[in-house]
């Protein structure tokens, strides 16, 4: 096998051609070979579906990393990474770090050439301000490797692909900006709303149980979910869009609520999986209430 860490060579190829830092990574040689990364066992990550599109979210240190999985529905050839031959059928939509100075987003450019990724078998390495993403896609010569290195400190990353076909990887984005998300002016929005959900009986309006609901809508775009006091094990995204605030829940639906002057929430329209859109009756309103 010859040398992880050498110089690549091939002027004749679009760009320069580098091979991983010698002093840098955190993943050695090894375990970046296609038995290897298989052969450990994977922290298993949560996974759902925000809007029919597929994520899994891992856990490093005090830092969440989310990759987004959407069908590809471009036209024409395909000249991204992992299919051998054809389009693929998925493409990796997006990557975000989320951490205590707050979510961070990468470029388009830096993960929607990545097709059919495997988005539930990612390895992470942290150490003090680096962090260190590695996935495998496995498609005959199409396959590749994919190692994005993060400078959590300066809020910049660069990316390296190696094709199984090929011995070395190649350095396809240089350190480059990851932007703060800020999506419509969330804030507008950050709270806590609650709704009172009781249970009659038809025949004497006698209240049989009732539910205490609540939505915390955070300053980083997630959505939490708590009934009687205890926390939903799934989240969702929640953003402002045309000044009504849209919730994306787990199972993939997205509820749309108006905010009303006293700064209570709403629900007026239900947008299906299935893209089929519900309204909800005025004469019978969903009001969720604004606590904090």
């Amino acid at each position: 096998m010859r040398p992880f860490l050498s110089l690549v060579v091939g002027t004749s190829l679009v760009g320069s051609l580098f091979s991983v830092p010698e002093k840098e990574p955190l993943f050695s040689a090894k375990q970046l070979r296609f038995d290897e990364f298989f052969a450990e066992s994977h922290v298993k990550p949560k996974t759902g579906k925000i809007a029919d599109n597929a994520f899994a979210e891992y856990g490093v240190g005090k830092f969440t990393v989310r990759f987004t999985e959407a069908k590809f529905a471009g036209n024409g050839e395909w000249t991204g990474y992992g299919v051998d031959g054809g389009s693929p059928k998925t493409i990796l939509w997006g990557l975000e770090i989320s951490g205590p100075s707050g979510m961070y987003a990468f470029p388009e450019n830096m993960v929607t050439d990545l097709g059919n990724p495997n988005i539930e078998h990612y390895r992470m390495r942290l150490q003090k301000n680096q962090l260190e993403l590695a996935m495998v896609n496995s498609d005959g010569s199409g396959g590749h490797f994919v190692l994005y290195q993060i400078d959590l400190a300066k809020a910049k990353a660069r990316r390296y692909v190696r094709e199984i076909i090929n011995d070395e990887f190649t350095r396809t984005h240089d350190w480059t900006p990851i932007k703060m998300v800020r999506e419509s002016k969330p804030s507008k929005g950050v709270g806590t709303y609650e709704q009172i959900q009781k249970f009659e009986d038809q025949a004497t309006g006698e209240i049989l149980r009732q539910n205490t609901l609540r939505i915390v809508l955070r300053e980083d775009g997630v959505a939490e979910g708590w009934k009687n006091d205890v926390k939903e094990e799934k989240v969702g995204k929640w953003t402002i869009k045309g000044g009504e605030i849209r919730l994306a829940g787990p199972v993939g639906e997205i509820i749309c609520f108006k905010r009303q002057p006293n700064g209570d929430l709403r629900m007026f329209r239900l947008i299906k999986m299935n893209g089929e859109t519900k309204a909800l009756p005025k004469d019978l309103p969903i009001i969720w209430k604004k606590t904090k």
